[in-house]
């Protein structure tokens, strides 16, 4: 009697702690039967498979290698004997005395993301009585202190198929399968009409041999009508024009073409592609630091805070983007003045054609970009790394409405969906400014220099004031969270803060039509001191970054003035570049932004023709190469190294 009563209470017990722990009797039972095959005197080898899959601590732990991340796929191999489970894949976010970090767990998957906190925190899992989740060495803490679990997540359904996922891998698909429809429709359509050729030189040929006979004339009559005929209803067939647009027949060509002869601004290629390269090793570098580097301290340490890094994370890595905005402005100043050739004054015609186009230009690619971000996440298995993919995942199913209305700017960097769209967002308010400006300077031109300046002083007044009372740092942000979100919240994404280089580009392209007769250098010595100050003006806004004091504690205000400036400095000193080269003052200081790449490279011609797509689709792609790893990467200095060589190498193709 005494037996089963014991029995009988302990089962009363363990319903009692799962009850309060809101563990279910399968998790709790799956678990227990894994930590009885682990601790057997024979432990099953699924056992053995599911505890080498956990996330251990490594060496280079005082170098940032705190993140004990396991065997995302090992564990997910497993399968237990009896079949009942087999095994799940999570991340325990834990913390010990202010230290945070994660360790990768293999559980029954049976068990839910709360579940596995719960019998985390009620320490059960242990392994020769040792626990699973290994507290910090000795030497990083200073107390006796124990592992703090603050929550879990679990690979187990983070992607789960709803209504949008299933519209937007609808909608992948369609645009996927267009281009393969309209190549093979326009390859057929090409075998038709070299048929219907072929057919003619051979009635052709007969007439010459055979005279001018009646029947001959009557076949090539015929001949002629049905190609005309054919020719006629490819020009009116709007359908047909249509899916020959999306046929790669006629697009690889265009893309891949590089005659840059009839383009009136080649300077402005070179210019994009060295802006290109340095936002694309900012961002690789910025993944890997933030997601996925284990001795991302010696990293910090090595990178941050040296000048020969300025590609990657150091200093104002971020000018390129400046040069984008620079570019952009000009190119959209340019644009509109065009349309004002012909006419004395700007009509709302002319601003909703000029906004209609920048919409057409800019949406149908950034809204597939979400769509095709979503089916891949949707279709991928991303890992252990899976942080950016699920915050892409459920931000977009949130505020996909922003990225629509192109407001996403205003919308918080850790809420937005894509979030690299806060530039297009920007890029696109700033074009509404155009017409504005354009029909000042149409009308009266003192008016125009007044807005200009006024709107040139509002944006230094907003960065300037704002990086003071919020103590923003001048170079990529790495202090306490808060700083750092106030710095990509408040400052970075705002288009009354980025507006100085848009503006420095339309004041720009105002400037030479008005010199259009006139040039804007007069002789050579105005052409080498022009070049003297771009170059000292670009070296003083580059060296100033690691010069000035911008910590929390003693935060200058210079530091704020250099804020509020920098942006707008960079874009003039590019902005020389552009008038130098046009009137023909490049020669070899200027040949670096040419853009003439030797034959073979097509670098410059697929900026030119595909700068949206480069803004969208490299930041969607670069992800993936981080996120796609099961370990953590380990970033050293030869591969910084190869790296510089690179970006050396491609900016020494530019000058060939």
């Amino acid at each position: 009697m005494i037996i089963p009563r014991l029995l009988l209470l302990s089962s009363c017990l363990v319903v009692i702690i799962v009850s309060s722990q809101n563990v279910s009797l399968k998790c709790l039972k799956d678990t227990m039967d894994f930590l009885s095959d682990l601790n057997a005197k024979e432990p099953q080898t699924y056992a053995i498979l599911m505890y080498d899959a956990l996330g251990k601590a490594g060496s280079g732990i005082v170098n940032g290698n705190m993140d004990r991340v396991g065997s995302y796929s090992e564990c997910l191999s497993v399968i237990a004997p009896s079949g009942s489970f087999h095994g799940e894949y999570c991340k325990l976010h834990v913390e010990q005395e202010g230290v945070k970090f994660v360790i990768g767990i293999c559980v029954p998957n049976s068990c839910s993301s709360q579940e596995v906190t719960s019998l985390a925190r009620m320490d059960i899992l242990e392994y020769s009585g040792t626990s699973l989740l290994a507290p910090l060495p000795n030497f990083m803490t200073q107390n006796d202190s124990f592992l703090a679990v603050a929550d879990t997540v679990c690979s187990g359904g983070l992607f789960g198929l709803d209504a949008f996922a299933i519209v937007c891998l609808c909608i992948s698909g369609v645009l996927i399968l267009l281009p393969v429809i309209a190549s093979v429709y326009t390859g057929v359509l090409c075998l038709m009409v070299t048929s219907s050729l072929e057919q003619l030189s051979l009635v052709t040929g007969k007439g010459k041999r055979g005279g001018n006979s009646e029947h001959d004339k009557l076949a090539l009559k015929s001949s002629l009508s049905v190609v005309e005929e054919e020719r006629t209803k490819q020009i009116k067939n709007r359908l047909d024009h249509l899916i020959k647009s999306f046929c790669l027949q006629e697009n690889i060509p265009t893309v891949s073409s590089r005659n840059a002869d009839n383009r009136e601004y080649p300077s402005l290629d070179g210019i994009r592609v060295l802006s290109l390269l340095w936002i694309i090793s900012g961002h690789t570098g910025q993944l890997a630091y933030v997601f996925n580097m284990d001795n991302s301290f010696e990293w910090k340490a090595r990178v941050l805070e040296k000048p020969l890094y300025l590609y990657a994370l150091s200093g104002p890595v971020y000018l390129g983007v400046d040069s984008f905005f620079l570019l952009s402005g000009f190119l959209s100043a340019i644009s509109f003045l065009k349309l004002t050739e012909n006419s004395e004054t700007v009509t709302m015609t002319m601003v909703m054609k000029f906004v209609y186009k920048r919409i057409m230009r800019l949406q149908p690619l950034h809204l597939a970009s979400i769509c095709l971000s979503i089916a891949l996440i949707s279709l991928a298995h991303w890992g252990s790394f899976w942080e950016l993919p699920k915050h892409q995942w459920d931000n977009c199913r949130r505020v996909w409405w922003a990225n629509v209305l192109l407001i996403t700017n205003y919308v918080s960097v850790a809420e937005s969906c894509s979030g690299w769209a806060w530039y297009l967002s920007n890029d696109f308010q700033f074009h509404l400014t155009t017409p504005l400006v354009i029909f000042l300077y149409v009308k009266w031109r003192k008016a125009m220099h007044a807005a200009v300046t006024l709107l040139f002083l509002v944006q230094f007044l907003a960065s300037t004031l704002l990086s003071y009372y919020l103590q923003l740092s001048i170079n990529y942000p790495t202090g306490e969270s808060r700083s750092r979100l106030n710095y990509w919240v408040e400052y970075y994404t705002k288009p009354y803060c980025r507006y100085g280089p848009f503006l420095v580009g339309m004041s720009l392209a105002i400037l030479m039509s008005i010199k259009k007769q006139c040039p804007c250098i007069k002789n050579k010595v105005y052409a080498v001191v022009g070049w003297i100050c771009s170059f000292l003006t670009m070296f003083l806004v580059i060296t100033l970054a690691f010069v000035l004091d911008d910590s929390p504690n003693s935060y200058s205000i210079m530091a704020a003035f250099y804020q509020g400036l920098h942006r707008t400095l960079w874009a003039a000193a590019v902005g020389w570049v552009i008038v130098a080269c046009q009137e023909g003052y490049g020669e070899s200081a200027g040949s670096l932004y040419t853009g003439c790449f030797s034959t073979g490279h097509n670098t410059t011609n697929l900026s030119h023709h595909h700068l949206p797509a480069s803004s969208l689709l490299l930041p969607l792609l670069q992800p993936c190469l981080h996120t796609q790893n099961h370990r953590a990467t380990h970033e050293s200095q030869s591969k910084q190294k190869v790296a510089i060589c690179w970006l050396l190498h491609r900016n020494c193709r530019v000058v060939e």
